[in-house]
């Protein structure tokens, strides 16, 4: 059975989050108000198909599933990591984070923000040790690379959980 990520905010970064899990093999689920997520993530997988392959000596995993969601419960069921990247107010992050952790309390939640602490993220959560900052480098599909930040409250493994794979 092949692990599942939910992508929450499908713009560039989050695309870019998707089809680094995408072709890594992951299930994603993605959650997006915009109408036009699913044509923005395509062109971003396009991109991805074509570029991400060449860089490897060995052939690629088979891909994992793509699914969209009308709910951000319905995105995360399941998931075993939660990738944010909605845009960078915290107010907005603050409100994805309550349903999200509602519907899934114990995934680990990584924040693409380039401007808040993981404190700043965690403030009011019903489990602040979830949330850690996992910000990209670009295109996030082609540089295996991520500045990760966890405040002395985050569980030690629970971070760390993702960098397994």
């Amino acid at each position: 059975m092949a692990r599942k990520a939910a992508i929450i905010g499908g713009g560039v970064i989050g695309g870019g989050w998707a089809a680094r899990f995408l072709l890594n093999g992951w299930d994603v689920g993605v959650f997006d108000p915009d109408p036009e997520a699913e044509r923005k993530i395509a062109a971003v997988m396009a991109n991805a198909r074509l570029a991400l392959p060449a860089l490897s000596d060995v052939p690629m995993p088979a891909e994992g599933r793509l699914t969209f969601h009308g709910t951000i419960g319905e995105a995360v069921d399941g998931a075993e990591y939660v990738q944010e990247s909605v845009s960078e107010r915290i107010e907005l992050k603050h409100k994805v984070y309550a349903p999200l952790q509602q519907s899934n309390p114990d995934v680990l939640i990584g924040s693409s923000t380039s401007g808040f602490k993981a404190s700043d993220l965690q403030k009011s959560s019903p489990a602040p040790q979830n949330i850690i900052v996992a910000h990209p480098f670009n295109p996030v599909y082609l540089l295996p690379l991520s500045r990760s930040r966890a405040p002395r409250r985050t569980r030690h493994t629970s971070w760390k959980r993702p960098c397994r794979s």
